[in-house]
């Protein structure tokens, strides 16, 4: 991660150099993109950068953290009923406008190239930075269906978190290994394994009646 004189930056300039450099990754593949783009995307002397940055990986993983937190935040400042339709409103999209997505549209280009970047650095950042991020978020979000009763009592909150919290890792490497290109295909694959573990979530009559209302909603 980003070095200790980044952050002594002013939030201004650390914006600055952020959305400079998902411009970056996302108009270009990850692996043609030299050091002199880096740099010159940012307007910065070599000698700065590596002030503040150990390479281009400890750039790119910055942006993955900061979209990560921005969803948490989000989460974390919904209240019960909105963060579960968020978490359920997965398989089936936005439902009655419902802002489901806290990222801008840049920010959401950026979460694509997670898909295409090398597979070590694909490593790099789901050890450096998902693991982190997004495993309390995704047990807070357990913990407060469970208060509403839509979990099933024998759910274990840390074996969950962590498969959801690998659950897009995986999904990509199965996507690579099978030579799966293709978007629309890519997106039924997600949408079938967030279906099969949400209905092993859920109690039987809260996941029928949430499929029934979800449907509904979106004719």
């Amino acid at each position: 991660m980003p070095k200790n004189t980044f952050f002594r930056l002013d939030e201004t300039r650390r914006e600055e150099i952020s959305n400079s450099a998902m411009h970056l990754f996302v108009n270009n593949l990850y692996e043609d993109i030299t050091m002199k783009m880096v740099l010159d995307s940012l307007s910065m002397h070599p000698g700065t950068f590596y002030r503040y940055f150990e390479d281009k990986d400890d750039l790119y993983c910055l942006l993955i953290r900061n979209v990560t937190q921005k969803r948490a935040a989000y989460f974390n400042n919904s209240n019960e009923d909105s963060l579960y339709s968020y978490f359920l409103t997965v398989l089936f999209g936005n439902v009655n406008g419902m802002v489901t997505e806290p990222l801008n549209e840049l920010e959401i280009k950026l979460t694509k190239t997670f898909s295409y970047i090398p597979e070590d650095i694909l490593l790099k950042v789901y050890v450096n930075v998902l693991k982190g991020e997004s495993f309390p978020m995704i047990k807070d979000i357990l913990r407060r269906m469970r208060v509403d009763g839509y979990l099933r009592p024998n759910v274990d909150d840390d074996l969950i978190s962590f498969m959801f919290e690998s659950m897009q890792l995986n999904l990509i490497l199965f996507f690579r290994e099978f030579d799966i290109k293709d978007s629309k295909l890519q997106h039924k694959i997600s949408k079938y394994f967030s279906e099969f573990m949400g209905h092993g979530l859920l109690e039987d009559h809260k996941y029928s009646e949430m499929v029934s209302d979800l449907k509904g909603e979106r004719k």
